[in-house]
C-alpha cells in the first residue's frame, strides 16, 4: 500500500466530516445550557421578591430577563404562578431548539458525508484513469 498525494487527500475529507461532527457536537448543549440559566434567572427573580428591597431589585432583573421581563414582572396574578408559566414556556422553548439543532446537525453530517464520499469516488476514478494509477 503507497500514500501518495491522492491518499492524503482522501484523508482529509475524511477529517474535515470528522472535525465537522466534532464542532457540531459543541452545538447540542447550547440549548441545554441556555435553560438552565434562563431556570436560574427564574429562581433568582423570585428570591428577589422576597427581600425588602423587592421592587427595586426585580427592576434591575429585568434587562436580564429579556422576553421574559414583561411577562413575568409586569403580568397579572401571583409572582410564583407568573414564574412558574416562564418556567414552562423556557422548557418547551428549550426542547424546540433542541431538536431543530439535531435535526440541522443530523442533515449538515449526512450532506458532508455525501459530499466527501462523492468527491473521493470522483478522485479515484480520476487516479485509475491516469497512467500508472
Amino acid at each position: 500500500m503507497r500514500f501518495d498525494s491522492w491518499s492524503a487527500f482522501l484523508v482529509m475529507l475524511f477529517a474535515v466530516v470528522g472535525l465537522c461532527g466534532l464542532f457540531a457536537s459543541y452545538a447540542t448543549s447550547i440549548p441545554l445550557e441556555r435553560g438552565v440559566a434562563r431556570s436560574a434567572l427564574l429562581d433568582e427573580t423570585l428570591q428577589a421578591s422576597a427581600l425588602p428591597d423587592g421592587p427595586a431589585r426585580l427592576e434591575r432583573l429585568r434587562p436580564r430577563l429579556g422576553s421574559l421581563g414583561a411577562a413575568v414582572l409586569d403580568g397579572t396574578g401571583a409572582l410564583a404562578d407568573r414564574i412558574a408559566t416562564a418556567r414552562a414556556l423556557v422548557v418547551d422553548e428549550q426542547q424546540r431548539e433542541s431538536s431543530s439543532l439535531a435535526y440541522r446537525t443530523r442533515l449538515m453530517l449526512a450532506v458532508i458525508t455525501t459530499l466527501a464520499a462523492l468527491l473521493s469516488v470522483g478522485i479515484l476514478n480520476l487516479a485509475r484513469r491516469t497512467p500508472g494509477g
